[in-house]
């Protein structure tokens, strides 16, 4: 308790500071000032009449799945209200471009002030969290009002958990607040256990419930006639590192595949202006895309910086290399991929999606390469074996299909 109080004192004193900090990412237009308010929970808006469900999902992989977690609440509870909550501007403005029947606020700052004037004004029945935030005054905080705390789709990487244990006692006074965690995996699930939780359960990936990427069907026509006769592959959510090695990629395989043509979309859209300085310093042309114009005129590779774009170039693909999993960063989501015909390829660096890459493997739904020569054999296989190609995006859907229905019917009994 004695370490909670100190947390707490210095959440507040340190909110200055805080502040201060986001005045200066809204000078660089990082922030915004809507965005800044409601971090501190100083809403225009009135909380509308009705039960209120709170489901929080940090950044864009957690937001994605906080939808579909909330869609399924309002299919058995239509009169519900969902306050969906996220903390970064790009879950935030992806999230909002969506067609979607919720409350739609920036997550509260971890500021006890700060979370008792989010929770007094919207007062939720239940808050739902998802995947791996864990929050000490937040958790308090519901803990204090009787607001029941469920982490779906949990998670706890062996480097957060030796973090926390660490703390093992301020850990244990913050886990045991948490009502309910259902986890994706038996490792995670063990790391809460010991951590403090007492209701901890393995459930399917809520991931596998992933509704079908939006396409714009006019951007694909035009794109469609424009990369008539190529053969695209798509690299999707890379991160600091990988662009170097997709370049090393594509200048060795475009000797060997005729009108090969790559695109690559960044985990993060702020990072783009380093991905056009790798090109440039390596002397190599590109062409480039934003929500404004479209920029293609060869073969060279296609830089995306708009959001929301996934489905289209999945779309287009034959090909889908996972960003993050060459990195060291632990990849990112698969299943994104599962509405398209394309073969999915990852890295070796797979920790955040662990038992979904070994069921891909194991299914011959995908390919796991272990290096840049990998990478570069397994594109070439693929591209100049249909049938292989066919083979293995037919059976993810089959994979996918399959675990989805087991994941709806836990998912409905979670949610009772």
């Amino acid at each position: 308790m004695i370490m909670l109080k100190i947390y707490k004192f210095l959440s507040i004193i340190l909110s200055p500071i805080i502040f201060l900090f986001l005045v200066f990412r809204l000078a660089i237009s990082k922030e915004k000032i809507q965005s800044i308010r409601e971090k501190f929970s100083l809403y225009k808006n009135t909380r509308p009449k009705g039960k209120l469900i709170w489901i929080n999902g940090v950044s864009i992989g957690e937001a994605k799945t906080a939808i579909t977690v909330a869609n399924e609440i309002k299919k058995n509870n239509p009169d519900c209200i969902i306050l969906l909550t996220t903390s970064t501007s790009s879950s935030y403005d992806l999230i909002s471009k969506m067609k979607i029947n919720f409350k739609l606020v920036y997550a509260p700052l971890d500021i006890s002030y700060v979370v008792n004037r989010f929770l007094a004004n919207w007062n939720p029945s239940l808050t739902i969290f998802i995947e791996s935030e864990v929050w000490p005054n937040i958790f308090w905080s519901l803990k204090k009002r009787s607001i029941k705390l469920k982490i779906f789709n949990a998670r706890m990487s062996k480097k957060s958990y030796t973090t926390w244990k660490r703390f093992n006692f301020f850990a244990k006074r913050i886990f045991c607040l948490i009502d309910g965690c259902f986890v994706q995996d038996f490792k995670s699930k063990e790391r809460f256990e010991k951590l403090g939780v007492k209701n901890v359960k393995k459930i399917e990936n809520i991931k596998f419930l992933s509704k079908e990427l939006d396409v714009d069907n006019k951007k694909y026509v035009f794109l469609k006639n424009k990369l008539k006769n190529k053969r695209i592959v798509t690299f999707f959510s890379t991160h600091k590192g990988e662009e170097e090695l997709l370049l090393d990629c594509f200048d060795k395989l475009e000797k060997k595949i005729k009108n090969l043509f790559s695109v690559i979309i960044p985990r993060h859209l702020d990072r783009i202006d380093n991905i056009i300085e790798i090109f440039n310093k390596k002397g190599r042309a590109f062409n480039y895309r934003d929500n404004s114009e479209s920029n293609i005129i060869d073969n060279n590779p296609l830089i995306v910086n708009s959001m929301g774009e996934l489905g289209l170039f999945f779309k287009l693909s034959e090909i889908a290399v996972v960003g993050g999993s060459f990195s060291n960063k632990g990849g990112h989501n698969p299943i994104e991929t599962q509405s398209f015909n394309c073969s999915v390829i990852f890295g070796p660096h797979m920790e955040n999606f662990k038992e979904i890459k070994d069921l891909i493997v194991k299914n011959n739904a995908g390919f796991e390469v272990s290096n840049l020569n990998g990478l570069i054999k397994k594109i070439n296989v693929i591209l100049k074996n249909k049938k292989l190609n066919e083979r293995t995006y037919k059976n993810f859907k089959k994979l996918c299909f399959s675990f989805s229905i087991k994941s709806r019917n836990q998912l409905k009994f979670l949610l009772k």
